[in-house]
């Protein structure tokens, strides 16, 4: 037994960032999407809109818990790294627009379903960015 807890421990500290980053991430998703599908619902804004301002509180959840508990960076010049994190996700925003609209207005396929798909690449170049430009280790 003692082996089995010793192994799980072990792939915890190899891959601690990712497992953190993997739990915000989904909390995260899902600020975003209850944001998305909320206002989707209860509002007759277009979707591009909706997904401006999910993207918004999305990322004001997600910046404290990136800085604090996945990349555990407490460097001073928390401006700068604000600054870069809105920076990378506002790439990741017009990445994410460009493709709704292509999948959307283009193409005819449904929003709520398209959602889901275009987050997936989305938290793929998030995870990259942060960890490159954001927090990287100085």
């Amino acid at each position: 037994m003692k082996r089995g807890v010793s192994s799980v421990v072990s792939v915890y500290r190899a891959y601690r960032e990712q497992i953190w980053y993997l739990i915000v991430g989904v909390l995260t998703t899902a600020v975003d999407f209850a944001v998305y599908y909320l206002l989707s619902y209860w509002t007759a804004m277009h979707y591009l809109l909706i997904y401006w301002i999910a993207w918004t509180a999305a990322v004001l959840f997600a910046f404290p818990l990136n800085r604090t508990v996945v990349f555990q960076n407490r460097e001073s010049g928390i401006f700068r790294q604000f600054v870069q994190f809105v920076s990378s996700r506002a790439a990741t925003l017009l990445i994410g627009e460009g493709l709704l609209f292509l999948l959307v207005t283009v193409c005819g396929l449904s929003d709520t379903w398209m959602k889901p798909v275009v987050q997936v690449l989305i938290v793929i170049l998030n995870y990259v960015f942060s960890r490159l430009f954001v927090f990287r280790k100085m």
